[in-house]
């Protein structure tokens, strides 16, 4: 099949977690230090290129204690910190360091540092600098194949930009259907506001990555901003997005969908060129893994110096990384937003699904999964289940002396009894400290909300990532027992193959029940199962193409957690040369 151009085709879905960052040794610690710093004199002519913070939803100060209830998450405070939490609550807007600094006497360094580990443990929210008044004249590139209503769509929507200077470049590459001349015909032709370059051919396209190189090349000015054939800019996209870039280098705004059939709707909750509702910087193993190329604006220079590599899939997360490692700053605000047509038939949504899966292995392939997402497993309850599995395996196989089953027993209800009182001991610990900022209730609530989130996350790993080789080995079992090959085997298979139901299933159920989609159960389920198992097949092939299994690995997408994993560590360290 052909490459479309399309957004589609561009970005390749990376799992995300929160950014972590530490405090350098140099720099002060303000929680927990009753030092304040001196006052000092700031330029406020500038944006600052940290950024600007303000108070999650649900984040209050009781006396000197900070405690955010989702999740439950408290911190105590020195008086220094009081003071800067108290003038980011007394207004919701976004504040900028040195703002708080002139308010509260203290040096802007200090408030930035103490503004960013609040935010990096969930208390603050983020968004990229911006100076309102910095409004270059702006480059649009479009690329496209053999998309011309779709084409026409877009160019509407970029006629109405409202935005003082701007030119819009259209690449086509090899296109048959008339999508030339649907863009030479358009009416921003009549503005002398577009250009259409021609590239590759019919037989012989030149890709889009390659593509968009070459609509980086003949740009007119020094910022480019890239969308597809398949999207609409609403008319702020610019305007929301420009000003970003006096402070940082590469912008990426919002992808929301453009219909409000099942396909949008479902992608409106789960799409993975969709970054979410709140800003943050750009991070290969953070909440914002990449920007897609559907909504990227930044400096001509930083797409010289980072070109797109010239193939189909993923161009845009590798200059995004590429411009990274160059030390360039990416960040991502849900503002400027972008409309994305999505492919509403379900075997064309799950083919898009199985490309995005493939390319994972070639990301993986050259980039490793090191820092990357994962997802946490308790060491303990894991143990349990291995003894539990094992000593029903043994049982099916050949019955167990009374001893040795009351021994499994006995020990699996141990370890659940000492995991059990382990985690209520460090709750009790926790609600002591912090009471009254902190009742009971909260505890208990976030314990199961906890436990709720863990179980959704391993098994939305499981289905996404496993249930065809689970599935496999537990109809293998039911048949080996069936057929006699293997005694008992049946109830094993069995076993297997209801648990790959329910880890389908729950997150099913949790995200119809927190997003409470506008469209029906049967619907939003078909696109699930489309994603799902679309996505997974693209992993198993893109597995084989690129040679490698990093990406599936166990120990690269699971990680152990709880009571017993700092010992283990150590030991691993210990025995390691």
């Amino acid at each position: 099949m052909e490459p479309s151009h399309s957004s589609s085709d561009a970005g390749a879905e990376v799992t995300r977690n929160s950014p972590r960052r530490r405090t350098g040794a140099n720099e002060p610690d303000p929680i927990g230090d009753d030092t304040t710093p001196a006052p000092e004199r700031t330029d406020q002519s500038a944006p600052d290129p940290s950024g600007e913070y303000r108070l999650r939803d649900g984040v209050g100060l009781a006396d000197d204690i900070l405690v955010s209830k989702r999740p439950l998450t408290a911190t105590r405070l020195n008086d220094a910190a009081v003071h800067v939490v108290d003038a980011l609550g007394r207004e919701s807007a976004f504040r900028a360091p040195e703002a708080i600094a002139q308010e509260t006497g203290t040096r802007p360094s200090s408030i930035r540092t103490l503004c960013e580990r609040l935010h990096q443990r969930g208390f603050l929210e983020w968004r990229p600098a911006r100076d309102p008044t910095h409004t270059p004249p702006v480059s649009v590139v479009v690329t496209v194949r053999n998309d011309r209503e779709h084409l026409r769509a877009c160019l509407d929507a970029l006629a109405e930009l409202a935005y003082p200077t701007y030119e819009v470049v259209v690449v086509d590459d090899g296109s048959t259907d008339g999508t030339p001349d649907a863009a030479v015909n358009h009416r921003l032709a009549d503005e002398r506001r577009i250009r259409v370059v021609s590239v590759g051919t019919a037989d012989e396209p030149l890709g889009i990555g390659a593509s968009r190189n070459r609509g980086v090349e003949v740009t007119a000015y020094g910022v480019v901003a890239f969308t597809d054939a398949d999207c609409r800019p609403r008319p702020s996209w610019l305007a929301d997005l420009v000003p970003h870039l006096a402070a940082h280098d590469l912008v990426g705004g919002r992808i929301r969908p453009a219909g409000d059939g099942p396909a949008s709707v479902y992608e409106g909750h789960n799409s993975s060129l969709d970054m979410g509702p709140r800003a943050s910087r750009v991070d290969p193993g953070g909440e914002t893994p990449y920007l897609a190329t559907a909504n990227l604006v930044g400096r001509r220079a930083v797409f010289e110096a980072v070109p797109f590599p010239e193939r189909n899939v993923a161009e845009d997360v590798a200059v995004c990384w590429g411009a990274l490692e160059a030390g360039f700053d990416v960040v991502y605000t849900p503002d400027g937003v972008v409309e994305h047509v999505y492919r509403t038939g379900v075997r064309s949504f799950a083919r898009r699904r199985t490309a995005y899966g493939a390319s994972e292995a070639l990301l993986a392939r050259e980039q490793g999964r090191e820092g990357m997402d994962s997802v946490e497993i308790s060491a303990i309850g894991l143990t349990v289940v291995v003894l539990a599995s094992a000593g029903m395996a043994a049982t099916v196989a050949a019955p167990l002396p009374d001893w040795l089953t009351a021994a499994v027993v006995g020990v699996g209800i141990a370890l659940a009894g000492v995991g059990a009182i382990a985690g209520g001991a460090a709750r009790w610990r926790q609600f002591r400290r912090l009471s009254p900022a902190i009742t009971p209730g909260d505890v208990v609530e976030s314990w199961a909300r906890g436990r709720l989130s863990s179980a959704y996350a391993l098994a939305r790993e499981l289905t996404r990532y496993y249930t065809g080789p689970l599935v496999t080995l537990g109809g293998v079992g039911v048949f080996a027992g069936a057929t006699g090959v293997i005694n008992g085997a049946e109830v094993g298979g069995a076993i297997l193959l209801c648990a790959v139901a329910v880890a389908m299933t729950l997150p099913l159920g949790v995200e119809y029940r927190v997003s409470n989609p506008e469209t029906s159960v049967l619907a939003y389920s078909t696109y699930y199962l489309a994603d799902h198992l679309g996505y997974q097949r693209g992993v198993y092939r893109g597995a084989v193409e690129h040679r490698t299994l990093s990406h599936l690995r166990p120990t690269a997408r699971f990680r152990l957690s709880g009571i017993g994993v700092k010992a283990l560590r150590r030991l691993r360290a210990a025995r390691s040369p």
